[in-house]
């Protein structure tokens, strides 16, 4: 009895050591993700390799409109020209992330066919343009209006201006619609509420289940190296701020950035002119597939409502 009872003690002691072990390297796996790996995952997308392509794919008369931004970054970017006249205005097409302008060039294709000019920029750190860190629209809303600003410049009568961007694209458009008055209208498809949400939730898909200590501190170090604050990116805060007429398109089946986040967004708007458009059966990238005709229809019937009443 006395034997058995001594190799269970060495057994346990075994097992313990044992698990010890495994936490400790754990501990160290985890300390090393959060300080070294997790930090950098959301703000250094990986890049979009369609430079090859440009508007004359699509068929489109176009210009080059590069700009440089505060920090000396420089964004790519074509000014595609409406296909109609007379002209209504000039749209801006904000593409997600880990994309490009390019992929913007079928919603630039339906646009300038129904009398709008477009814009289409590659964000910072994206496609071809300079910039490491992705701030989620901390920056990137500052750049849409040195778009703005540019564009009055270098291409006069380009006026009235809208947005339309889709995932990351609509929470750079949210929050820049929030205190950019020269934005008469916008588009907002897939929009997070915020921020931080949104990362624990990509964790939390990533482990197949919650633990907010993880990616919170990890996002403490994203803050020192991307030099902004992430609880400032919140679109559904910014959504109180919106005064112009806005279109939240959201898919009801979208498991990257939940509809309920769209609806929050939608909800916030201070604008008397909101729509809300659901698409049953959506997910994050068929929007305008499952759509069809009535997607297309609602975007242009949206925009030459309100850029036109803004000439």
């Amino acid at each position: 009895m006395a034997a058995k009872e001594l190799h269970m003690k060495r057994y346990l002691k075994i097992i313990l050591g044992a698990l010890l072990v495994v936490a400790v390297v754990l501990f160290i796996f985890v300390d090393y993700a959060i300080k070294n790996i997790l930090p950098y995952s959301p703000i250094r997308p990986s890049r979009c390799t369609q430079h090859v392509i440009t508007p004359s794919n699509a068929g489109l008369t176009w210009k080059k409109f590069d700009i440089t931004v505060e920090d000396t970054i420089i964004l790519r970017g074509w000014f595609v020209l409406s296909e109609t006249h007379p002209v209504q205005g000039t749209i801006f097409l904000l593409h997600g992330i880990a994309s490009c302008k390019a992929s913007m060039l079928p919603m630039a294709k339906l646009l300038t066919s129904n009398g709008f000019n477009c814009v289409l920029y590659d964000s910072r750190a994206n496609g071809e343009s300079g910039g490491i860190d992705c701030t989620f629209g901390y920056y990137e809303k500052r750049d849409l209006s040195h778009y703005i600003d540019s564009a009055l410049v270098r291409f006069p009568s380009s006026n009235p201006y809208a947005v339309f961007g889709g995932s990351l694209g609509a929470a750079v458009a949210v929050q820049t619609l929030a205190y950019e008055r020269r934005l008469v209208c916008g588009i907002a498809e897939s929009p997070f509420a915020n921020l931080r949400d949104i990362i624990r939730d990509y964790f939390a898909e990533m482990i197949h289940f919650h633990l907010d200590i993880i990616p919170d501190e990890a996002l403490n170090n994203t803050e020192r190296i991307a030099h902004f604050s992430v609880d400032s990116v919140r679109p559904a805060l910014s959504a109180f701020q919106i005064t112009q007429p806005m279109m939240i398109i959201h898919g009801n089946q979208d498991q990257k950035i939940s509809v309920s986040y769209g609806k929050q967004v939608f909800e916030n708007l201070h604008s008397l002119q909101k729509e809300w458009y659901p698409i049953s059966g959506g997910n994050h990238n068929n929007l305008r597939n499952i759509g069809g005709a009535e997607y297309e229809h609602r975007i242009i019937t949206f925009f030459k409502k309100y850029l036109i009443a803004a000439t």
